[in-house]
């Protein structure tokens, strides 16, 4: 008889980008305007930024998501219900 066992997980990606100050400065006008834009999108619940300077426009924000999009990054996944437990478990017989 075969069959499977299938865990049911949650995993954090985090991605780190880097950026140097001549790219910040063509995509976004400079670096503090970056990091603005930044304070304003959803934060980490604690250890957040508080928002600085002026809301994004719509242009701003999407330039953002584009630049995260295309853009390289060191990723590292934190498969907390692996650590933590809270996962479900599904157990099924393969047919013959």
């Amino acid at each position: 008889m075969k069959f499977t066992v299938t865990e049911w997980h949650q995993v954090a990606s985090i991605k780190t980008y880097e950026i140097d100050e001549s790219d910040a400065e063509e995509i976004f006008g400079s670096m503090q305007r970056l990091r603005e834009i930044i304070s304003h999108q959803d934060q980490q619940m604690w250890g957040g930024m508080e928002p600085e300077g002026d809301e994004p426009t719509e242009e701003e924000s999407d330039s953002f998501w584009e630049y995260t999009y295309n853009s390289d990054y060191d990723r590292e996944d934190d498969w907390w219900t692996d650590r933590k437990g809270g996962y479900d478990v599904t157990v099924k017989v393969e047919e013959d």
